[in-house]
């Protein structure tokens, strides 16, 4: 088999500067990941001889319980029996406009539906790397996400909750109805307070990056501000990636229900 046109980054996962803001550690986030993968048949790549050589596959089951992953046997028997015999084993994938990759671990060959397949261990940890910077969604306007920011002095109460749209890793799209707030491109609002429900609350300081005028579907005019996060900890990072996975979920299990 040829050389593929691109090795793979990173190719024994070891931390590198750049790509640890991507790496998921959470089982029940990893599994939700392969299943989604699973569902939509996605074609991905099991690479090894140091990214030299691939196989062509795709999942086909997840034992979460015994830790195993199945894939499919390659259409290549001399490269099934190489890739049998490595050490090492690269899987990548996508999901959602997302590149994901991990190591393989403990490949074997087994028997699924009556065929051929690969078994390998379901991984510790994986790489989810955007093709945008920042995966964004938008949160639910039947119940959106607020923000609680500080009015000038002088006013009582002294601040006032602005809905944000939208967030991702990166920040938070936000939009004042009321036009209480001054939220000025440059401004810094430190130690705000955004409840994830069924998660947490995210206590996070953000930056006003843009500032426009819209107008609102009932006719009124609103200020909507894009906001970036400053110096996050990764423990608010893993909320918010926690509550855009619930989010994904809810919205699937909706879409699916009969």
């Amino acid at each position: 088999m040829s050389r593929p046109d691109q090795v793979p980054l990173n190719f024994d996962l070891s931390p590198v500067e750049g790509h640890d803001r991507y790496l998921i550690c959470s089982r029940i986030e990893i599994v939700f990941i392969l299943r989604a993968i699973l569902q939509k048949n996605t074609l991905t790549r099991l690479y090894f001889d140091a990214g030299d050589r691939f196989v062509l596959t795709s999942i086909l089951g997840i034992d979460a319980e015994r830790g195993k992953l199945i894939v499919d046997y390659g259409a290549n028997e001399e490269v099934n029996q190489q890739a049998l015999r490595a050490t090492q084993l690269i899987f990548i994938a996508s999901h959602d406009q997302a590149r994901v990759q991990f190591a393989c671990h403990g490949i074997g060959k087994t028997r699924f539906d009556g065929r051929n397949a690969f078994s390998v261990g379901i991984p510790e940890s994986l790489l989810r790397i955007q093709r945008r910077e920042y995966y964004r969604i938008a949160t639910p306007a039947d119940n959106p996400l607020k923000c609680a920011i500080p009015l000038p002095a002088g006013h009582t109460p002294d601040t006032a909750e602005v809905i944000v749209l939208d967030i991702s890793c990166g920040g938070v799209a936000v939009i004042d109805h009321h036009s209480r707030v001054d939220l000025e491109p440059g401004a810094t609002y430190e130690n705000r307070r955004i409840v994830l429900p069924g998660i947490s609350t995210l206590n996070v300081s953000i930056q006003v990056k843009s500032a426009f005028e819209v107008t609102l579907k009932n006719g009124l005019a609103g200020m909507r501000s894009g906001c970036e996060f400053v110096a996050m900890q990764e423990t608010m990072l893993a909320m918010i990636r926690r509550y855009i996975m619930k989010l994904e979920r809810e919205r699937k299990t909706k879409y699916y229900s009969p």
